[in-house]
């Protein structure tokens, strides 16, 4: 159990925590306390006629429509069901638990004006695996208000949730399961509910989570060709790290780790140079991934909601502020960045396995075929990943340059924040399949080289071993990439297997 006492409690590493653990939430009676101080601030402004939008008004184009008493109480539900317009396959579990904390985070700042009983219901949803039901697709919002309705709504007994095998069922259904009343939102709770960043940051850890995975994997690949290629290892020389950036440092001390007590006798006096800037490259990855990581922790950290509640203006006078702070757009270029560092690490793994297909590269059999001229060999591999390749470099394109404007011009410029993520998860998805193509012609390159390879290298080529048996002649290459796809996405990528 994680007891929040502080806003900034709701960091990395507890929504982490709660999200992909299900560890249990709690919120200390003092933090509750100052959220309901924010909600009695807003209360007397809202009494004292001061004009908020999607309170008194409604919301985009139609602002400057005021709303009666009657219809103030009524808009905070309307807001839930009418922007839930996204459709497709959920998002991933963790993901949507992460939408959760994300906005409570918010929530318990004070700042967005709403009651310690929302906050508290959020979080026992959280601990009772309430999980809600968000299509993936369909997100042009300037912020992140279409999949926020879609989760939000579900607190109020609309749309679905998922149960344990991952099939949808009525939340009211669910609600009722779990001995809860659906809930109802008081005045400005259904705007804070859609409102500000919040699949953003939680579907940014998702993707970071993923591509460090990728990374890890990638580095070992990266040894397997190394060895398979005989290449010298003067391009991860420790001396190197001393004068690179971090990343090329952490890249060399993990390719060392790998190579160590290595015996392979270098064929060529200089490798090819995708075995040489390995480093380079994939230390420019891991040093993306380390600014993705802050950006997201700096969202964290951030109000985002609109408008905005400022409890002192420098008069003594509490005052409701139209702000844009739901527009990150740090992070979303952040992600582009990591985007394209990642499509550089895969595109270096299609070039080392070419080099693999080659004698004069090797000194092995041409495109390692066991038998060649009557066996074709691997090649078939890296046609493969041609295909792959030219995915990777289109899915790295900047989509959020792709922005619109909607709602007669008032809402004209659009993150496309989770578009963005899922075209990085699409180059995850593409590079895992390529590395494995590279590391399974590598397994087979350092079975016809028969040399003593580095400690690292050797557990992997032993546990692949354990599961495909070595190439004598060829055969139908399907199963075996599925094999090794699966052994990839089980030691690699937990929340994908």
């Amino acid at each position: 159990m994680i007891t929040l006492k502080a806003p900034e409690d709701l960091n990395w590493e507890v929504i982490t925590a709660v999200a992909y653990e299900g560890v249990r939430l709690d919120i200390a009676p003092e933090l509750l306390a100052s959220v309901e101080r924010g909600r009695e601030i807003f209360n007397e402004l809202i009494d004292a006629g001061a004009p908020c939008y999607g309170v008194t008004t409604g919301l985009g184009r139609l602002s400057t429509t005021d709303l009666s008493t009657e219809a103030r109480d009524a808009i905070s539900r309307n807001i839930l069901l009418a922007r839930a317009a996204a459709f497709g396959e959920p998002l991933p579990r963790p993901v949507v638990r992460a939408m959760m904390m994300v906005r409570l985070a918010n929530f318990l700042s004070g700042q967005d004006g709403v009651s310690a009983g929302l906050c508290q219901f959020i979080a026992a949803r959280l601990n009772d695996d309430f999980d809600p039901f968000v299509p993936a697709l369909g997100h042009g919002f300037a912020a992140d208000g279409t999949p926020n309705a879609h989760c939000f709504q579900t607190l109020i007994g609309e749309g679905r949730v998922l149960d344990p095998d991952g099939e949808p069922v009525a939340a009211a259904v669910a609600l009722a399961a779990r001995g809860a009343a659906p809930y109802s939102p008081g005045s400005k709770e259904g705007l804070a509910l859609i409102n500000g960043i919040t699949a953003l940051p939680a579907y940014a850890i998702y993707a970071h989570r993923q591509v460090s995975a990728l990374q890890e994997f990638a580095t070992l690949a990266a040894a397997v060709s190394l060895e398979a290629l005989a290449a010298p290892k003067d391009a991860v020389h420790p001396a190197l790290a001393r004068s690179n950036g971090a990343g090329v440092g952490k890249v060399i001390e993990r390719l060392n780790q790998l190579l160590k007590d290595s015996r392979v006798t270098p064929y060529k006096l200089q490798a090819a140079i995708s075995l040489r800037i390995i480093p380079q490259v994939h230390g420019a990855h891991l040093d993306a991934l380390d600014q993705v990581r802050s950006g997201i922790e700096q969202t964290l950290r951030t109000f985002s909601g609109n408008p905005m509640l400022v409890e002192d203006d420098g008069d003594g006078q509490a005052r409701l502020l139209s702000v844009g702070s739901f527009h990150n757009q740090l992070l979303v270029n952040l992600i582009e960045y990591l985007a394209i560092a990642t499509s550089h690490v895969v595109c270096l793994s299609e070039r080392r396995l070419h080099r693999m297909m080659d004698e004069n590269q090797t000194g092995l059999n041409p495109q390692l075929a066991p038998r060649p001229g009557l066996d074709a060999g691997m090649v078939v591999a890296h046609k493969a990943c041609i295909d792959l390749v030219a995915r990777v470099r289109m899915a790295a394109q900047p989509l959020s340059l792709m922005t619109s404007e909607t709602s007669g011009g008032q809402e004209d410029y659009m993150s496309m924040a989770l578009p963005v993520i899922q075209r990085l998860l699409e180059i995850v998805r593409y590079g895992t399949a390529i590395l494995s193509y590279e590391a399974m012609a590598g397994c087979i390159a350092l079975d016809q080289r028969k040399g003593h390879y580095g400690e690292g290298v050797t557990r992997f080529h032993d546990l692949v071993r354990e599961q495909i048996a070595p190439l004598d002649q060829d055969r139908s290459p399907g199963r075996d990439f599925e094999v090794m796809h699966e052994l990839v996405l089980r030691e690699f990528f937990p929340d994908l297997s």
